[in-house]
């Protein structure tokens, strides 16, 4: 049977795992900037800060998407369980019945099938509500840069022992039309 959610779950578990990465990076950040009380960790915080904000707005497209998945696996889990009640109704009025011992088997069947996929979907749910939940806080509201730091300003007030490596920087090489004559 093909599962066509398959692909929105490994989305949802990379999205995750991203973010998490990053929580982990701004925490060990914070962690460091309160045993060392150095202006150095409080702008590599910021700076991590601002890359989980540059994140957030790259996946963008792939957090609404999961946005509007959320919505309509709401529609269907509402529709899930309305069927599980009617097959649950069904299999107690059946059980009362005599004769209906096939009908009662695959009424349990379905209604075991269906609080699976109830159970499934709803790990689904929680999981893309919790990556709401951990994004919201960073989440930078306005997608332009206004009230933040730039990236090269927040590089040139750090101390140059922060890096282990400084990038050199190069001259730009232009380069000259050919001329066809």
């Amino acid at each position: 049977m093909f599962d066509d959610s398959y692909n929105i779950r490994e989305v949802l578990d990379d999205v995750i795992e991203r973010v998490t990465l990053r929580e982990k990076l701004i925490s060990t950040a914070k962690q460091f900037a309160e045993k060392k009380r150095e202006d150095r960790y409080t702008l590599a915080i910021k700076q991590f800060e601002n890359l989980m904000g540059d994140f957030l707005r790259l996946y963008q497209p792939i957090l609404d998407r999961l946005g509007s998945y959320r919505q309509g696996l709401q529609k269907e889990l509402t529709g899930l369980k309305s069927s599980l009640a009617t097959v649950t109704g069904m299999l107690e009025v059946s059980k009362g019945i005599e004769g209906l011992q096939a009908k009662v088997q695959r009424l349990e069947a379905d209604g075991q099938d269906l609080d699976e996929t109830i159970k499934e979907k709803g790990k689904t749910a929680d999981k893309i509500d919790d990556l709401f939940n951990r994004i919201r806080t960073h989440n930078p509201g306005v997608a332009g840069s206004t009230g933040r730091d730039t990236f090269s300003d927040v590089l040139s007030r750090m101390p140059k022992d922060l890096f282990s490596e400084t990038p050199e920087t190069s001259k730009e090489v232009t380069r000259k039309a050919p001329t066809r004559g």
